[in-house]
């Protein structure tokens, strides 16, 4: 019985180590399997009667293992590039470590994810400035404080705590970045400094957008704010997903798209240490109710004649709204 549970203990190990490891690790166990099988085994079994009878009633059991092998290491191997995929982009962007230097000059595609509650961007006819429309999906319940960093949870943050957390994690990476002061910010939200002339080198939009792609028309905005600085380089923030006519323009003109996806993949890049930083900035308090995009406090939920809506804690003074949007 111990040598038979010893024997279990043994092969169950053997598949844990061949699906925690590199596909190729499956792939040479497959291999040698079917080489003793076919090659190594036959070859002594023909001077041999009684290896030969019992080669003849374990080739099943071998082939077995060793076509269960192949199919880790195809999984494996699929799995793998999917993952490599998705973080691939990241590191070209954003080095692993905090050299303190981005490069815009790899490939902006941005994986398509399944869009959840958050806010997205509407003009409204008395105001001038984009102004975020929430889901009231997102403020039925306040979650509880997270423990780790995940999409759900990125794509939970109100609008303006994402510009802080995108804000902290170039700081993270050893860059500096300033963000821009409350109010109309003429399409800039971060600016980056990543030399020493004083001048920002590259500029950063984000979009808490969850319930739509982002689109072709605020890429075409964000290339005019770029061109009008004098900035060559880009970098478009969302915690959705783009649309393919918005990813084309971006790769033509030096904007590199980063979705919610991408987003997580660069943090859980980053030392453990440096995640729960930024998880402790965004979730120190109340991060779903938005803030008010004038005055930067939490905005109360309120009732008017066309039903709920945001409205700053300090009206009439300051009569900011923003339109409750329900569904998604």
């Amino acid at each position: 019985m111990t040598r038979k549970r010893s024997r279990r203990n043994s092969d169950s190990s053997a598949f844990a180590i061949a699906l925690n490891s590199h596909w190729g690790v499956s792939a040479a166990f497959s291999a040698l399997i079917f080489g003793f099988a076919y090659v190594i085994a036959p070859a002594y079994a023909k001077s041999n009667a009684i290896l030969a009878a019992m080669l003849t009633g374990l080739k099943p059991i071998i082939l077995l293992i060793g076509g269960t092998f192949a199919l880790i290491a195809i999984f494996n191997f699929f799995r793998q590039r999917t993952s490599s995929e998705i973080t691939s982009t990241a590191p070209a962007h954003f080095p692993r470590k905090q050299t303190g230097f981005i490069s815009a000059s790899t490939e902006h595609g941005a994986a398509q994810i399944t869009p959840k509650i958050g806010t997205q961007w509407e003009l409204t006819a008395s105001q001038t400035s984009p102004t975020p429309v929430v889901d009231a999906a997102s403020v039925n319940n306040q979650p509880d404080k997270p423990a780790f960093w995940s999409l759900e949870l990125l794509q939970q943050i109100e609008w303006k705590l994402f510009e802080n957390l995108s804000a902290a994690y170039y700081k993270e990476m050893g860059i500096r970045a300033e963000l821009t002061k409350l109010g109309a910010d003429g399409g800039i939200d971060i600016k980056l400094f990543q030399d020493d002339s004083g001048a920002p080198t590259a500029i950063v939009q984000c979009k808490a957008w969850n319930s739509k792609l982002v689109g072709v028309k605020p890429i075409r905005e964000f290339l005019g704010v770029m061109s009008h600085e004098k900035i060559s380089k880009g970098f478009f923030m969302a915690s959705g997903a783009y649309s393919d006519d918005a990813k084309e323009i971006a790769k033509a003109n030096r904007i590199t798209l980063i979705n919610g996806m991408m987003f997580l993949a660069m943090i859980k890049l980053l030392s453990e240490d440096a995640q729960l930083r930024l998880l402790n900035l965004v979730t120190a308090g109340d991060f779903t109710t938005p803030s008010c995009p004038s005055c930067g406090i939490k905005m109360v939920r309120r009732t008017g004649k066309r039903g709920e809506f945001w409205g700053c804690q300090n009206y009439p003074k300051c009569r900011q709204m923003l339109n409750m949007k329900s569904g998604t």
